[in-house]
Formats: C-alpha cells, sequence, structure tokens
C-alpha cells in the first residue's frame, strides 16, 4: 500500500487538490451557463427522446460532446449540475495529461509542480470547468493528442501515433479544429526527421487517416440531415478573409496576436520570468523594454488592454455576465470594476512576460541556421502554436481558444531545462499563485453563486407569472424560447419583469435579491418592473 502512494503520490495529490476546488466552488444548479444551454439541449433530446439533434446555433461537429453528457445523464439522468460533473471529469483528465506531458518533456520538478498549479487556477480553464461548455472536452483530447505525438518524436514508435490519431478523432468529434493538429505533426516531422520514405509514411497518416475521417462523419451526417444550418461557416469565413486580406484586416490580426501574448504572459508569469534570465545577448535588456512599451502603447491605443477578449476571464471576475443589464457587454463584471491604470499594468506586465517567448524563437531560429540541434519538442509546441492561433487571428479569438496554449507555451520553454530558482523566486511564485488562487476560486465561486440566486428566482416567478412575461437573461430566454422554426424568436418575450444587477432610475424596484460574493462588492440583483 505505501509503495502505491509511493508511485502514484502526484497524481492523488492532484485529486485531492482537485476535489477540494470542486467543494469550495460548489458545482451544483439545474441551470445552464453561457451556450451550454445549446449542448444540453442536445443531451436531453438524446436522453428523452431517444434520437441525436443538434440546433442551428453552433457550428461545431459537437456529437462526442452530446454522447459524453448523455453517458452521464444515462446514469444519473438529465440536469445541468450532472453535465458539470461530466465536465469536471475531464477536467481532471486534462490536468494528468499535462502533468505528464511535462513530465515527458523534463521539466524540473519545480517547473512542473508550479506549471501544472498555473494552469488549474487559470480563471479560464477553472470557470469552463464548471460549466458543460466544449473548451475543456476539447482542450483535454487536444493535450492527450498533443502528449502522444511528442511521445512519438520521442521514442520513433508508431504505437504513439495511433493513439495520437485516436484522439484526433475525439478532438474532431468536438470540433473541427482538429484537423489542424496532424498538421502540426506533419509539418515538424518533415523539420527534425531524416527525409526517406518511412518518415515520411508516419509524417503523412494521421493527416490523412483525420482528413477520410472527417469525410466520412461529414457523409454520414449530412445523409442523415443532422449538421447544423451554420457548419463550418467559420471555415469558409476564414477563406474569405485569406482571399480579401486588406489593411483593417492586419490590424485586427496583430491586435489579436498581441493580446494573446499578453493573456500567456500574465497567467504563466512566474514560469515566463523564470525562463527570461536565460537570454543576455548583447541589447537584450533594450530589446525587452522596447518590445514591453511598445505593444503595451499600442494595445492601450486600440483599446486592447487584458482581460479584453471575450468571454470567460471579465472586468473583475468570469462571466459571461448574462443579465439584460449587460446584454451586449459581457467582458463587463458586476460592480466594482477594476480601475482602467490596473488593467493597463497587468497587459504591461503580460507583455514584458511574454519576451521569453519571443526570445526563445529567437533562439530557436539562431539555432536552425547554425545547423545546431532543436529539441524535436520545441519544434513542435512551436509549430502548434503557428498552426492553431493562426486560423483565430483571421477569424476572432476568444480568450477560452487560447487554453490548449498555456501548457504548450511551459513545454516550449522549459524543455530539457532542470535549472530551478532561487529560494526569493520561489517565495514570490508562490505568493503569485495564491493571489490568482483566489481571485479565480472566488471568481468562479461568484459566477455560480449569482446564477444560482437568477434560476432561484425565476423558477419561484414562472410559478405565478408567464414566462414570456419575464427577461431572465441570456440563457433563461434561450434555454425556454430558441426555436428553429420562428426566425425572430427571442420577440417571444415581452416582459413585464426584468432582473438586473442594476437598475435605471426609470425602473420600479419589486424586489432585491442578494447571493454570496467573495470578490469585493457587493452581491445584489433586482427585479424591477
Amino acid at each position: 500500500m505505501h509503495s502505491f502512494f509511493k508511485k502514484y503520490q502526484d497524481y492523488i495529490g492532484l485529486l485531492l487538490l482537485w476535489l477540494l476546488i470542486i467543494v469550495i466552488i460548489n458545482p451544483m444548479g439545474d441551470f445552464p451557463l453561457n451556450d451550454d444551454w445549446c449542448y444540453g439541449k442536445s443531451v436531453k433530446t438524446l436522453y428523452e427522446d431517444g434520437y441525436l439533434k443538434l440546433y442551428n446555433w453552433g457550428e461545431m461537429t459537437l456529437v462526442g460532446q452530446v454522447y459524453w453528457g448523455y453517458f452521464f445523464t444515462e446514469i444519473f439522468g438529465f440536469s445541468f449540475t450532472v453535465l458539470r460533473w461530466s465536465t469536471l471529469v475531464l477536467g481532471f483528465a486534462t490536468i494528468i495529461g499535462i502533468y505528464e506531458l511535462f513530465k515527458l518533456a523534463n521539466l524540473s520538478r519545480w517547473a512542473q509542480l508550479v506549471g501544472v498549479f498555473l494552469c488549474i487556477v487559470n480563471p479560464i480553464f477553472l470557470s469552463l470547468s464548471f460549466s458543460f461548455m466544449t473548451d475543456i472536452p476539447f482542450m483535454c483530447v487536444t493535450i492527450w493528442a498533443f502528449y502522444f505525438f511528442a511521445k512519438a518524436l520521442k521514442t520513433d514508435r508508431w504505437q504513439p501515433i495511433i493513439w495520437a490519431i485516436l484522439f484526433c478523432y475525439l478532438a474532431f468529434l468536438i470540433r473541427q479544429l482538429a484537423w489542424v493538429f496532424p498538421l502540426v505533426w506533419m509539418i515538424t516531422c518533415i523539420l527534425v526527421k531524416p527525409r526517406n520514405w518511412k518518415n515520411l509514411l508516419k509524417a503523412i497518416t494521421p493527416l490523412l487517416a483525420v482528413i477520410l475521417f472527417s469525410l466520412v462523419f461529414t457523409y454520414i451526417m449530412e445523409s442523415n440531415d443532422l449538421l447544423q444550418e451554420r457548419y463550418n461557416t467559420k471555415f469558409g469565413l476564414l477563406v474569405e478573409n485569406i482571399k480579401g486580406l486588406r489593411k483593417g484586416l492586419l490590424i485586427i490580426i496583430f491586435s489579436f496576436f498581441f493580446e494573446s501574448l499578453a493573456y500567456l504572459g500574465f497567467l504563466l508569469l512566474p514560469i515566463h520570468i523564470f525562463y527570461i534570465n536565460r537570454y543576455t545577448f548583447k541589447g537584450y535588456k533594450i530589446w525587452a523594454l522596447l518590445w514591453t512599451v511598445g505593444i503595451t502603447a499600442y494595445l492601450m491605443k486600440l483599446g486592447k488592454v487584458l482581460p479584453s477578449l471575450d468571454n470567460i476571464w471579465i472586468d473583475f471576475g468570469v462571466g459571461p455576465t448574462t443579465l439584460y443589464d449587460h446584454a451586449g457587454n459581457f467582458t463587463q463584471s458586476p460592480d466594482p470594476t477594476a480601475p482602467h491604470w490596473f488593467w493597463q499594468t497587468v497587459t504591461c506586465i503580460g507583455i514584458f512576460s511574454s519576451v521569453a517567448l519571443i526570445f526563445h524563437i529567437r533562439t530557436m531560429v539562431i539555432s536552425v541556421f547554425k545547423k545546431q540541434k532543436v529539441d524535436s519538442l520545441v519544434v513542435l509546441s512551436f509549430v502548434f502554436f503557428l498552426v492553431y492561433l493562426t486560423p483565430f487571428l483571421i477569424v476572432g479569438v476568444y480568450d477560452r481558444y487560447l487554453l490548449p496554449l498555456f501548457p504548450i507555451a511551459i513545454v516550449f520553454l522549459g524543455v530539457n531545462s532542470p535549472k530551478v530558482p532561487k529560494k526569493i523566486f520561489q517565495y514570490s511564485t508562490y505568493g503569485f499563485l495564491g493571489l490568482l488562487t483566489w481571485f479565480s476560486v472566488s471568481a468562479v465561486h461568484d459566477h455560480l453563486s449569482w446564477n444560482r440566486v437568477r434560476w432561484e428566482v425565476l423558477n419561484e416567478l414562472t410559478e405565478t407569472i408567464p414566462k414570456n412575461q419575464i427577461q431572465g437573461g441570456v440563457e433563461y430566454v434561450t434555454w425556454n424560447f430558441f426555436s428553429e422554426e420562428k426566425e425572430k424568436w427571442w420577440e417571444a418575450v415581452t416582459p413585464k419583469y426584468t432582473l438586473v444587477f442594476k437598475p435605471n432610475k426609470d425602473q420600479k424596484v419589486v424586489e432585491k435579491y442578494t447571493y454570496s460574493r467573495w470578490l469585493p462588492g457587493k452581491g445584489e440583483m433586482y427585479l424591477v418592473e
């Protein structure tokens, strides 16, 4: 027994940490969050009516997500609490995948544990783990596909390639974007492996397998009339934007790129700052300063300081905040919001921290030109960044789309680095982790807390008031009134009563409700007439 605990102590520790976070936040509550009402609706239809139906709201493949939720509802019955638990299970599988990847990349023990902890308490990851959104399931299979491709590079065997293809299939059943993973593998193989027929076969097999799988999937879905009307519309938009490349689009691409770097830089701050110390080429301090000042000023000019990407990490909390008074402004949290200078400072720190990535790319490029050996995992991580991020830069990035990049950025920087920071740096790292944990856990708790109260109030009101006379926020309207037959289905709601965070002067307050709030500010909602 003792040897078992010793062998699996890290996994047991991570499981206990995950369960502790779940208990503190409390995932209970039968209500949808964000867009997961739509995915929940598909699960409910499959569970109650016995057939697969993908509603015309999203454009992804989604089938894997629906059947994963259905598996849990078959055992425990349908509710959004059950669906949330199904995601929390995959959240833990993701954490284990990240940990295994860090071990494979030969990161120092310190970097492994700090890196995993940073990925867990990332507010975007934590918030989405407590929902039935597709992001955590997709991240889970992405990390495991990446892990097996990385293992295939290290071992030069077919078995991990077969496993990687399997995870690419699972990823494709959630989102079409999975086709980029075998593309990443193929490019990496061509760059790092000797060019012979055996290696060429290994390089192209996963891509051919995924293309074939996607064609068969699309054929089956189309034959049974199961695809959404908007299926693959993002791909169409991508092609359109590439064809009509214009100056305005280039500005958007650069702003998305620099915003993404700021997110990675700030939320992985200790790892980036630790690895910056490695770069001492001539003039590196001047370049770091110019990069930080230039890019921060550029983002401030565009009004794109953190956390400006939609829609999970919002002003001072997580969201989106979908009550009627916040509709269309989902990046703003209920009061208080942090002052603008605070977010400018956070952005500046994030951009400075991202210098580590830029300098490491420089080192890699110089090594290639000097014909020095570059570790295959560094190349795999870099190619993944480029291929994965490029479509989003052209058609639009949500902060949640960046999730797989956080652990892969750590791999990119930390491969084969046994170095451990000095004690003083370690203590400041634990301070940062403490603050980030407090913010993320509190923010997710508060988000679920106000939603719990919201739905208790709405369920009570609908016992005496017709549903269409209540404006209960985006999820309430979509869950109750979404229709594929009616074009303007939302017009069915003609509210006499509306639930808001802040009443206007001309609104008569009928009732005030309080919810448990751990972040600064009052936990209050109002029913107005």
